[in-house]
């Protein structure tokens, strides 16, 4: 007889910390500062092409 679960219950603990600049290299800041940079340039790149996308939606609809 198959046993199914209903109901779970989840517990997680976060640790929060703050580093201050010192603690980080500046390897890592700029591996970081790269990273936002290109998922910003990437989030840009979807919203013109979603623009675009639906300029020529509306003009073909007319």
């Amino acid at each position: 007889m198959p046993i199914v679960i209903k109901e779970m219950h989840v517990r997680t603990v976060v640790e929060r910390k703050i580093i201050t600049e010192t603690e980080i290299s500046e390897d890592v800041i700029r591996k970081m500062e790269e990273r936002i940079v290109d998922r910003l340039l990437d989030n840009e790149t979807l919203q013109s092409v979603r623009h675009t996308h639906m300029q020529t939606r509306k003009k073909n609809e007319r």
